[in-house]
C-alpha cells in the first residue's frame, strides 16, 4: 500500500466503529495531508461516510482515538472543534424560508459570546463567505428560491464562515446535475489552491476524485485498501480490487489526471486471474 508522507492536522489511531453489532471500520489509521484535497472512495456501504462522521467528532468510535492539531477530538469542547474544523453533511436540512445571508450567518457560531448580536469581525466573515462562493446576488434569496447547486454553494458559505482550515464535506455532489456538481467541486479546489484549506470529501464518482484530489483514500468493507496520488490509487490494480471491475483507464488529456473510460465486471470466476498480458504485468508489479 503505497501512501504520501505530509504533515497532517487530522489523524486516526486504530478506529474502529461499530453500528450495533456491526462492524463498520476495523481498526483504520489515517493521516490527512495539510493544505490538499483529499477524497474518500468506495463501494456502496463499506465506512466511507462513518470514516467521515469519526474524523469530524459527529460519531465516537468503540476504540481508537481522533487527534486534531495533536488533541484528542473528544476531550475538545464543541466550539473548541467548531473553530477549527468544519463539517458539511450530507442533504443538511433546515428551515426553507432562511434567507442565504441568515444561513451563513449560523456558521459564525464558535466565535459568538453567548450574549449580542453579530460584531463587526462576523459581518465581514459573512460577506467574504458569500463572495467567495459566488453567492452575492443571491444573499437574500430563501433558500428554496435556489437551484441545487445555488443551494449547496450557500451551506458551503455558512461552512467558510466558521473561518476553520479544514472543511469536512459528505457527498457533496449528491442530487446535483453535472454541470452543478462541476460547479462545486471547482469551488472547492479554488478554495483550496488560493486559500489553502484543507479539504476532505466523500465522493462516489471516480473520475471526479481523481479530478479534484491530490490524495485519495480508497476503503473497502471497512478497511483502507490502498492510499495516495490519483495516479497511485485510480489504476486497474487497485480498482480491481475495492469495486471489483475490470476498468480502462487512460490520462485526461486536460488535466493530466487518470480517467476511467470504461468497465466491467470482474466475474468470480475469473477475479483472481489476471485476464490479459497487460494484467499480468500489473500483477507483478
Amino acid at each position: 500500500m503505497k501512501g504520501v508522507s505530509s504533515v497532517s492536522n487530522l489523524t486516526t489511531q486504530q478506529i474502529a466503529v461499530s453500528y450495533q453489532e456491526n462492524n463498520i471500520i476495523k481498526e483504520m489509521t489515517v493521516e490527512i495531508p495539510e493544505g490538499q484535497v483529499t477524497s474518500i472512495i468506495g463501494p456502496n456501504g463499506c465506512g466511507k461516510s462513518t470514516l467521515l462522521k469519526a474524523m469530524s467528532r459527529t460519531l465516537k468510535p468503540n476504540s481508537g482515538a481522533v487527534y486534531l492539531n495533536g488533541r484528542n477530538i473528544h476531550d475538545m469542547k464543541t466550539k473548541e472543534v467548531a473553530k477549527e474544523m468544519a463539517i458539511l453533511t450530507q442533504s443538511p436540512e433546515t428551515p426553507q424560508t432562511l434567507t442565504v445571508q441568515q444561513l451563513v450567518a449560523f456558521g459564525r457560531y464558535p466565535h459568538r459570546k453567548r450574549v449580542g448580536g453579530l460584531n463587526q469581525a462576523d459581518k465581514e466573515a459573512i460577506d467574504k463567505a458569500i463572495y467567495d462562493t459566488g453567492m452575492v446576488e443571491f444573499q437574500d434569496r430563501t433558500l428554496d428560491a435556489l437551484s441545487g447547486g445555488q443551494r449547496q454553494r450557500a451551506w458551503i458559505a455558512m461552512a467558510l464562515a466558521q473561518e476553520t482550515d479544514l472543511l469536512l464535506l459528505d457527498e457533496p455532489t449528491t442530487y446535483l446535475d453535472m454541470a452543478h456538481q462541476l460547479e462545486v467541486l471547482e469551488l472547492l479546489q479554488k478554495l483550496n489552491r488560493e486559500e489553502n484549506r484543507t479539504i476532505v470529501m466523500v465522493l462516489h464518482d471516480l473520475n471526479q476524485a481523481a479530478r479534484f484530489s491530490d490524495h485519495l483514500i480508497a476503503i473497502k468493507n471497512g478497511e483502507i485498501q490502498h492510499y495516495g496520488s490519483s495516479h497511485d490509487v485510480v489504476c486497474q490494480k487497485v480498482l480491481r480490487r475495492v469495486f471489483g471491475i475490470d476498468a480502462y483507464v487512460v490520462t485526461d488529456p486536460r488535466t493530466g489526471k487518470p480517467l476511467c473510460m470504461t468497465y466491467d465486471l470482474v466475474s468470480n470466476e475469473t477475479s483472481g486471474t489476471p485476464s490479459s498480458e497487460a494484467e499480468l504485468r500489473l500483477a507483478q508489479v
